[in-house]
């Protein structure tokens, strides 16, 4: 098939989005490690946590509000390229559309509990005189949020829910032949390490699981192929790609 069969609007609209997502996360993400050495300080005592939180004030809150953007707009992203591949298979792509707007979600409803419910407990948590009720009180409702929310919600099942949908979008890629293919599979490549990754978080309620710490790797890798397909895209509608393979997702 040639690039005449294709839905070129909806693929530069998702290629836009998801290249957009790549590079542009990465401001609140250098905004979080410049004001709250994230994502190291998840893992000291709670109440550093929240005296640190508290210090970096409304800009702090800021990123992290900006943060959870990012994951709605990997969602609208998904979206967009679900319904861009839909006409040549459109229970694939239904499918693993709904694993990548539901990852989305999931991880920005838990990064925005930065934005609305660590604020309050941050506040006290400071004003809470040293060894007192209340600085117990804040650090255990620090620890049920980032354990429930944050790990388990946002980290674990916004991960799993993205594994998913790598592998869903990945084959989806590679039946569009020509380069898409080689992309496709790449996208692959970095699931092991998400799946491997997910040692560190479980290790949190099994603490005699080995830990091997592959996540950073994971997201980085996982990133960059995200870029890298959003560009892919566009360049794919515009007409400067090989046709697809004889088994498309899109109708001729």
């Amino acid at each position: 098939m040639t690039n005449e069969g294709l839905n070129r609007p909806a693929l530069i609209k998702a290629g836009i989005v998801l290249a957009a997502v790549a590079v542009l996360a990465n401001i609140p993400y250098a905004a979080l490690i410049a004001l709250f050495d994230y994502d190291d300080v998840l893992r000291r005592p709670a109440g550093e946590v929240l005296e640190l939180f508290h210090a970096g004030g409304s800009a702090l809150v800021l990123a992290w509000w900006t943060f959870a953007l990012s994951a709605i707009g990997f969602a609208l992203g998904a979206m967009l390229l679900g319904e861009a591949l839909k006409d040549g298979n459109t229970k694939l792509a239904t499918g693993f559309t709904l694993f990548g707007v539901l990852s989305g979600v999931f991880q920005a409803a838990a990064l925005l509990r930065w934005t609305f419910a660590i604020p309050a407990v941050a506040t006290a948590y400071v004003q809470a005189g040293e060894g007192s009720a209340e600085r117990a009180a804040a650090i255990a409702s620090y620890e049920a949020l980032n354990t429930f929310a944050g790990v388990g919600m946002g980290e674990h099942l916004g991960q799993v829910l993205l594994m998913i949908w790598t592998l869903g979008a990945g084959l989806a890629l590679m039946r569009m032949g020509g380069a898409m293919k080689w992309i496709g599979a790449a996208g692959l490549v970095t699931l092991p390490l998400w799946v491997v990754g997910q040692t560190e978080l479980l290790s949190l309620s099994m603490p005699e699981l080995p830990v091997i710490e592959v996540l950073p790797y994971a997201f980085m890798g996982w990133e960059l192929w995200l870029l890298v397909v959003g560009v892919a895209l566009i360049v794919r509608a515009m007409g400067k790609t090989a046709s697809f393979s004889s088994a498309p997702l899109v109708r001729a």
